[in-house]
C-alpha cells in the first residue's frame, strides 16, 4: 500500500473552491496558533500566557459549538457562509490590532471560529461528495495537502515579511491575501455550479 495523490480530470474545476477554502481556513487557524501571543504583547500589551491561551481556546471552542449547531446546514451553504465570514473576521482582527482593542479581538476570534468550523466541514464534505468512489482517498489526500499548506506557509510568510517591514504591515498583507483567496474560491464555486446547471439544462 502506497500513499497516492490524485485529481481526476472531471472534478478538477470543482476541486478548486473547497481546496482554496481549506487553505484559507487553516491559514487563519495557523495565524492564531502561532502569532496571537506576539500580537497581544506588541499591540495590546497583554503579555500573560493565560490571555493568549484563552484566545486560542475561544477560537476552537466557538468552532466546536458552531459544528454542533449547524449540522443540518447544507454542504455548499456552510462553505459559502465561511467564505463570506472569513474576510470580515480577518479584517476585524487587523482592526483590533490597529485600535488596540481586546473586545474587538474577541469578536474577530468568534467570527474566525464560526468561519473555521463551517469552512472545514463544508469543504471537506464537498470534496468527499465530488470524489469518485474508487479514488476518494487520493482526492481527500490532495485536499489535505492544501489544508496543511495553508496552516504553515502563510505563517512563515508573515514571519519573513515582519522581519523585512513590520508586524502590522505583514498582518494587513495577510488579511488582503485571505480576502483575495476567499473571493477566488467564491467565484470558482459559482462557475462550478453554473457548469452543472448548464449540463442539466442540456
Amino acid at each position: 500500500m502506497k500513499p497516492r495523490l490524485g485529481l481526476p480530470q472531471e472534478i478538477r474545476s470543482k476541486f478548486v473552491s473547497p481546496a482554496l477554502t481549506g487553505f484559507v481556513i487553516f491559514a487563519l487557524i495557523g495565524f492564531y496558533a502561532a502569532l496571537i501571543p506576539s500580537l497581544l504583547s506588541e499591540s495590546l500589551h497583554q503579555t500573560s500566557p493565560a490571555v493568549s491561551g484563552a484566545m486560542v481556546f475561544q477560537l476552537f471552542a466557538v468552532a466546536v459549538i458552531a459544528v454542533g449547531v449547524t449540522g443540518r446546514l447544507a454542504i455548499r451553504a456552510a462553505m459559502l457562509t465561511a467564505l463570506l465570514l472569513l474576510p470580515a473576521g480577518t479584517w476585524l482582527l487587523v482592526t483590533a490590532q490597529l485600535m488596540k482593542s481586546l473586545p474587538l479581538l474577541f469578536v474577530a476570534t468568534t467570527l474566525g471560529g464560526i468561519a473555521g468550523a463551517l469552512g472545514y466541514r463544508g469543504s471537506l464534505d464537498l470534496v468527499n461528495a465530488i470524489a469518485p468512489a474508487n479514488q476518494r482517498s487520493e482526492v481527500v489526500s490532495s485536499y489535505l495537502i492544501a489544508v496543511y499548506s495553508g496552516n504553515a506557509l502563510p505563517v512563515i510568510g508573515i514571519g519573513l515579511l515582519s522581519t523585512l517591514t513590520s508586524s502590522m504591515f505583514a498582518h494587513i498583507a495577510f488579511a488582503a491575501v485571505i480576502t483575495v483567496l476567499a473571493v477566488i474560491a467564491l467565484v470558482a464555486e459559482k462557475r462550478s455550479l453554473t457548469r452543472v446547471e448548464t449540463r442539466q439544462d442540456q
